[in-house]
């Protein structure tokens, strides 16, 4: 009787808010550095050659490495940062510093583990059809869909997109999985896929 009741009260008992790392992120991170030394090298390079005389046509293309420059520098400064966090209300996803907004939990309607190949690439990385990853490493993941899609800006100020599935390269995917699982018994699609 004892057991019944105990189990009772574990099966009501809300869940424990639980924080997810990104995988992989040292060598995104080291990736991020190289593209920022080589666009900064770059867009020196134009700025001297406007300097002395080489013609104005080369001042775009220096703004935009410098643009790139100053984006990818501050994702490697802020990738040791990224997370996901999740609590019985909200979910949050912080990305590398490109990335960072809360969803209600109830919103996330399915989590499943997938695989992700190197073929789609690492960063942020949307196919403009509401489906947007956000990984650091490929290998396992998880995907989650949600009810009402959010935006999520790949390039920021210039390109934001749409997404109602998110696919995130967090540590110990199966364990979120198994987190949306339990919750409300609502979540239900368990099984891997291979996706890229």
């Amino acid at each position: 009787m004892a057991a019944k009741a105990k189990t009772a009260r574990a099966a009501v008992a809300p869940a424990a808010p639980m924080i997810f790392a990104f995988r992989g992120v040292r060598v995104f991170q080291v990736i991020l550095v190289l593209i920022a030394l080589v666009t900064g090298v770059g867009a020196v390079l134009l700025a001297r050659s406007v300097a002395d005389g080489a013609g104005s046509l080369l001042l775009l293309p220096g703004i935009v490495l410098l643009f790139v420059f100053g984006w990818s520098f501050m994702g490697a400064l802020r990738a040791p940062t990224s997370f996901v966090a999740i609590t019985e209300e909200r979910t949050r996803i912080r990305f590398a510093g490109f990335v960072d907004t809360v969803i209600a939990s109830r919103d996330i309607t399915s989590a499943r583990a997938v695989q992700w190949n190197i073929l789609g690439g690492i960063g942020i990385r949307p196919n403009f059809a509401g489906k947007v990853a956000l990984v650091t490493a490929t290998g396992p993941a998880v995907e989650l869909s949600l009810a009402n899609p959010i935006r999520v800006s790949v390039i920021p100020g210039i390109l934001r997109v749409k997404a109602n599935r998110l696919t995130l390269s967090v540590k110990n995917p199966q364990r979120m999985v198994e987190r949306f699982a339990r919750q409300d018994g609502r979540h239900t699609s368990l099984k891997d896929s291979h996706e890229a």
